[in-house]
């Protein structure tokens, strides 16, 4: 990247209210580090005991979906990025990683059924998920984590997959974003 544009890049971060920024592998190693950094940040930006949490708490759950179910790179590992951005609505967490395409419809249904509970439904399934302690047989569904993400969320999450219908490499980008 080119200085003048490295310099765009971290003005347009600042503008927008950027408290933490990753792109790249993630593994166990890298999200604790990466942890205690964004712990960090919203203690500089300000952030409460209950709202520092929370905005945690989502992040975490995104990082370890990233760690867990993002397509592989043989050399490079799983690949996602991660951002925790300050606006007037709140602390937006947001990531985005490959996705095998056949997992699509899977996790399509399971992030719906989720964006269409209400607040109060989110948080009976939530308790409910962890009395049970049960696991999705594949692993790959909206568990304990995903449902106290959008408990603590104040907005429904968000989800996207680019593109919309198979390409010839078998993948798509998942995006997701919690407003906490």
């Amino acid at each position: 990247m080119r200085a003048d544009r490295f310099r765009q890049f971290a003005a347009d971060a600042q503008a927008e209210g950027v408290v933490f920024f990753h792109s790249g592998r993630l593994d166990q190693d890298t999200v604790i580090s990466i942890g205690a950094m964004l712990r960090r940040r919203l203690q500089e930006e300000g952030a409460g005991g209950v709202l520092s949490r929370r905005v945690f708490n989502a992040f975490m759950e995104m990082a370890q979906n990233i760690v867990h179910y993002a397509a592989e790179d043989p050399e490079l590992g799983r690949l996602g990025a991660l951002s925790v951005t300050w606006t007037a609505a709140g602390f937006l967490v947001m990531c985005g990683n490959y996705l095998a395409w056949e997992q699509v419809p899977r996790v399509r249904s399971r992030l719906m059924a989720v964006q269409e509970m209400s607040p109060g439904s989110v948080r009976i399934a939530y308790r409910q998920q962890l009395a049970r302690r049960d696991e999705d047989p594949d692993g790959k569904g909206a568990g304990p984590g995903r449902l106290g993400m959008a408990a603590n969320a104040s907005a429904p999450i968000e989800f996207a997959f680019d593109p919309e219908q198979p390409t010839a490499s078998g993948y798509t980008f998942l995006f997701l974003k919690a407003v906490i």
